[in-house]
C-alpha cells in the first residue's frame, strides 16, 4: 500500500483527524503524493466519505486520479478530482437554468477572441468609436488592454453588470460601459469568457441556499491543491460551497510560490483568510525530495520570512553563477554547457542526459532570442514551453476546421463565423443561419476559386462530425489524406502537424469520457478548460518563462538574464508587493533544478538604439550569495 512509503511528516498531514487544515508545503516535498494519499485514505477509511479535491491544472488532477485509479474502483463514482474551472462549468452546465442560462455557455477562452469583442464593442458606439480612432496606434493597443484588464478584474471581483465605480470621471463610464456592452455580446452569442465561470458558479450556490446544500451532502471532504493561487473569486466560491457548517476542507500551497498577483491571486487567501474563517490547523510539509543540496542550500538563502526546507538528498549536485560580457556571449556559455552534458553526462545524474532533461530559464519570452539562434545552429532539438494549456493551431487550414466545429456546435457564434469568413477571404454579407450545415452552401457562393476545393473538404468533415461525433477520428484521417495527396508547401506540413495535435486531443479525451456519453460541445468545452497537452509532440531542450514551468522538473536548469531591471522587473523597483512576488518567482525557478543549477547574467546589452548600457546582476543573487 503507498501509504508506507510516507514519511512522518507526510503521514500526520495524511491521516489527520481536524476538520479545517492548512498544509504549509515546500517546493519539492511530494505535495501531489500527499494530497492523492489522503484522498485514498478519506475514501478507505472514513464512513460514506465522498471526496471533492480541486487543482489549478488538468496535469495534476489527471496525476492523482491515474493514481489513485490503480487501488479504488471506480475512482470516479468516489471522488470529483479536477479543475476548480472544471468543477464550476459542471455546475453551470447541471444547474445553469437557475440563473439565466437554460442550455450549456460556450466558452470563449482566448484573449484574442476577447480582443475582438471588445473592439466590435467599441464600434457599436459612434462615440467612443471616434474617440477610438483619434488614438494612435500604441494608444489603442493600450486602451483595449487596459479594458480586459479592468473586465477581467471585475469578474474576479465577483462584480455585478451594474455600475459600480466609484466616480462619475469620462473613463469609469467608459469602463463600464465596455463591461456592460461586452457581457450583453457574449450572452447574445450563448457565450462566457474563462472569468465568467466562477462568478456564476458562484452565483448559483447564493441565490439558491438549497442546491449550495445538496452539494455539501455530496462531499464530505474538499481538498484545495495550490492555495497559494487563489484570488477573491475563487476563495468566495469555496466559502459559499463550504456554507457555515461544512469544515472538512484542507487546503495545500506554498506562500513562496505564488507568483500570480498580476491575474487577481493573492496569498493572503490561504494563509490569513482560510484559517481565521475556518479554524484550520497548521501543518508542514518542509521536505524536499526533488533537489541537490547545493540547490536547497542556495534557495533557503533566498526565503527567510518562515521555516527552511530540510535537505534530504544524499547529493551534493551543483550550482554556479555565471557572469558573461553580454546576452550572445551568454547564449554562447550555456550551449556550449548543454552540449557538454549531452556528451559527458554527470555523476550526480543516473543514466544518459538528454535534450529533455535540460531546461533554460528566463524572466520573459523575449530573452531566449540569442539562445534559439544557436540551438538551430548546433541542431539541438528544443521547443518553447507555453504557459497555458490553452491549444492555439499554427495552420489556417485547422484553424478553419476548428472555428467550424465551434459553428456545428453553436449556431449563434457570430465572432468565430466572422474568423472563418476572413480565413476563407469571403465577405461578410451574410446573416448566420441556424443550421451551419445549411449556411455553407450560402458561403460556397463566394468562395474564391483557388479556395474552392478546401472549403469542399472542410465541409465534407464537417459533415461526418455533424452526423455523428464517432465519426471524428475519420473525419481527422480524411484531413489527412487529402493534405498528403495535396503536399504543396511547409503549409501542409505545419497543417499535419496540428491534425496531430488535434488527434492527441480526441484520444484523451475518449479516454476520459465514455462513448455514450460524448459530445461535440463536451469536447469542445474540455479544450476550452485546458486539456492536458500531450508532451509528445513537444521534445527537446526547454525554453521558458518561470510562470510555464511551474509544477515541472529538470535535472539541469539554466536561469539566465539575471540582471537589475530584467529579474526582478523594473517595474517592482519601488513596490514592495511586486518585488516579494519577483523572489518568489526567482525560488520557483531555482526550485525547478533537480541536480545542477547554473544562473547567469550578461554586464552589458544593447539597447534598441543601439549604444551597449552596463548591466548591474540581479539583487537576488546578492541576496543568494549571503552567508548563513
Amino acid at each position: 500500500m503507498s501509504q508506507l512509503n510516507l514519511t512522518p511528516n507526510q503521514r500526520q498531514v495524511v491521516e489527520s483527524d481536524a476538520d479545517a487544515i492548512l498544509v504549509l508545503a515546500n517546493a519539492g516535498c511530494g505535495k501531489t503524493h500527499v494530497l492523492t494519499e489522503r484522498v485514498r485514505f478519506l475514501l478507505e477509511h472514513k464512513r460514506k466519505s465522498h471526496a471533492l479535491a480541486l487543482t489549478f491544472t488538468n496535469k495534476a488532477a489527471e496525476e492523482m486520479e491515474k493514481r489513485l485509479t490503480e487501488n479504488i474502483y471506480d475512482i470516479r463514482s468516489k471522488a470529483f478530482i479536477g479543475t476548480i474551472h472544471s468543477f464550476c462549468m459542471g455546475m453551470i452546465g447541471n444547474r445553469g437554468m437557475l440563473i439565466g442560462y437554460p442550455e450549456m455557455p460556450h466558452i470563449f477562452e482566448r484573449d484574442s477572441d476577447r480582443r475582438e469583442l471588445l473592439i466590435q464593442v467599441i464600434k457599436n458606439s459612434d462615440a467612443l468609436f471616434k474617440s477610438f480612432q483619434q488614438k494612435n496606434e500604441q494608444e489603442q493597443n493600450k486602451f483595449i488592454n487596459d479594458a480586459m484588464l479592468n473586465i477581467g478584474m471585475k469578474k474576479k471581483n465577483l462584480s455585478n453588470r451594474k455600475n459600480n465605480s466609484s466616480g462619475n470621471s469620462r473613463n469609469n463610464i467608459d469602463i463600464d460601459y465596455l463591461f456592460q456592452e461586452y457581457n450583453d455580446l457574449l450572452v447574445s452569442q450563448n457565450a462566457i469568457d474563462y472569468d465568467d465561470i466562477i462568478l456564476l458558479a458562484h452565483k448559483i450556490l447564493i441565490d439558491n441556499p438549497k442546491i449550495a446544500e445538496l452539494y455539501r451532502k455530496q462531499y464530505h471532504y474538499i481538498l484545495i491543491d495550490e492555495a497559494q493561487d487563489l484570488n477573491f473569486a475563487q476563495y468566495e466560491f469555496i466559502k459559499a460551497l463550504c456554507g457555515t457548517e461544512h469544515r472538512k476542507i484542507m487546503m495545500v500551497g506554498d506562500p513562496d510560490q505564488a507568483i500570480y498577483g498580476f491575474n487577481g491571486s493573492d496569498k493572503k487567501y490561504m494563509v490569513e483568510f482560510f484559517p481565521k474563517d475556518f479554524s484550520a490547523t497548521i501543518l508542514y510539509l518542509n521536505e524536499n525530495f526533488r533537489s541537490s543540496k547545493e540547490i536547497l542550500k542556495a534557495a533557503n538563502r533566498l526565503i527567510s520570512n518562515r521555516s527552511k526546507i530540510k535537505i534530504n538528498s544524499p547529493l551534493n549536485g551543483l550550482f554556479e553563477f555565471q557572469p558573461l560580457t553580454d546576452p550572445q556571449k551568454e547564449a554562447e556559455w550555456i550551449v556550449e554547457k548543454i552540449m557538454y552534458y549531452l556528451n559527458h553526462g554527470h555523476p550526480d545524474i543516473i543514466g544518459k542526459v538528454t535534450e529533455d532533461r535540460i531546461a533554460v530559464l528566463g524572466r520573459t519570452k523575449y530573452i531566449f532570442a540569442p539562445i534559439e539562434e544557436l540551438l538551430k545552429k548546433r541542431q539541438i532539438p528544443y521547443f518553447i514551453k507555453k504557459p497555458s494549456d490553452v491549444t492555439n493551431f499554427e495552420s489556417e487550414f485547422v484553424r478553419m476546421f476548428d472555428l467550424g466545429l465551434r459553428l456545428l456546435d453553436n449556431p449563434k457564434d457570430s465572432l468565430h463565423y466572422r474568423q472563418l469568413l476572413n480565413l476563407l477571404n469571403c465577405p461578410d454579407n451574410e446573416v448566420i443561419q441556424t443550421d451551419f450545415i445549411e449556411q455553407l452552401k450560402i458561403i460556397f457562393k463566394h468562395i474564391p476559386p483557388n479556395q474552392k476545393c478546401i472549403f469542399e473538404k472542410l465541409s465534407q468533415v464537417w459533415g461526418l462530425v455533424r452526423k455523428s461525433i464517432a465519426n471524428f477520428t475519420a473525419a481527422l484521417e480524411q484531413m489527412k489524406d487529402f493534405l498528403e495527396q495535396k503536399s504543396e508547401d511547409e503549409r501542409d506540413i505545419t497543417a499535419l502537424e496540428d491534425i496531430k495535435e488535434y488527434e492527441l486531443l480526441w484520444k484523451q479525451y475518449c479516454r476520459q469520457v465514455a462513448g455514450e456519453s460524448r459530445t461535440l460541445s463536451h469536447f469542445r468545452s474540455q479544450i476550452a478548460l485546458g486539456m492536458p497537452r500531450n508532451n509528445k509532440l513537444q521534445s527537446g531542450v526547454t525554453l521558458g518563462t518561470i510562470h510555464s514551468v511551474k509544477g515541472l522538473g529538470f535535472d539541469i536548469v539554466f536561469l539566465m538574464g539575471m540582471n537589475e531591471g530584467t529579474f526582478p522587473d523594473y517595474r517592482s523597483k519601488n513596490n514592495p508587493k511586486a518585488l516579494a512576488e519577483e523572489r518568489n518567482n526567482a525560488y520557483v525557478a531555482m526550485t525547478r533544478a533537480k541536480r545542477l543549477l547554473f544562473i547567469t547574467y550578461p554586464q552589458s546589452k544593447e539597447m534598441p538604439w543601439g549604444e551597449y548600457k552596463k548591466q548591474f546582476p540581479s539583487r537576488f543573487i546578492d541576496w543568494v550569495k549571503k552567508t548563513d
